[in-house]
């Protein structure tokens, strides 16, 4: 499925699995492949980025299944008994190995999210776009086109949240798929 995907949108499908479950969700979300798309390098993450946009922020902003909140919750409760403060921690830990890097090595997982049919949808859509553009190979770029022209989804609803003017975003990442093709 994902062979006319360039390499970092590949991997932007991967984080956003592994986001889906740090996220403690039964599925591949629209908003799990946004955090994918601002991880990794490309005209997604660069669009989103100087939309103003951050990982960490990012993240904090996208609902978290039952089981994972509360069991989050007392994680970081058990640790301020024992004197940690779990916020020092993970700047500690983001400092020297990158943002997010604790909550990456926390949530490995083997096990296979299916995707929404808001994530498929978006899916289709990035190569509808990339087919459009008259490109061969569907970049992040191309993703995040394919979340923006839903119109309705959690991840449209965290961008705006977040501020971020949808219309602009969709312009400013456009404009850099064609530039760079």
């Amino acid at each position: 499925m994902f062979e006319r995907f360039q390499p970092a949108a590949r991997q932007a499908v991967v984080d956003a699995r592994a986001e889906a479950g740090r996220a403690g969700q039964d599925k591949i979300r629209c908003e799990h492949m946004l955090l994918g798309l601002l991880a990794e390098p490309g005209p997604a993450a660069d669009a989103l980025a100087a939309a103003g946009l951050e990982l960490a922020d990012l993240r904090s902003r996208i609902p978290r299944g039952k089981y994972q909140a509360a069991s989050a919750a007392l994680d970081a409760e058990a640790l301020v008994s024992l004197g940690v403060d779990l916020d020092a921690v993970r700047r500690a830990t983001d400092a020297a190995f990158g943002p997010g890097a604790l909550d990456r090595v926390a949530t490995r997982t083997r096990r296979r999210l299916p995707f929404s049919d808001d994530a498929r949808q978006s899916l289709a859509r990035a190569l509808h776009a990339a087919v459009a553009l008259h490109q061969r190979e569907i970049s992040s770029g191309h993703m995040l086109i394919g979340i923006i022209d839903q119109q309705r989804n959690e991840a449209l609803a965290v961008l705006a949240e977040a501020g971020v003017d949808i219309a602009s975003l969709r312009a400013d990442v456009l404009r850099r798929i064609t530039e760079a093709a």
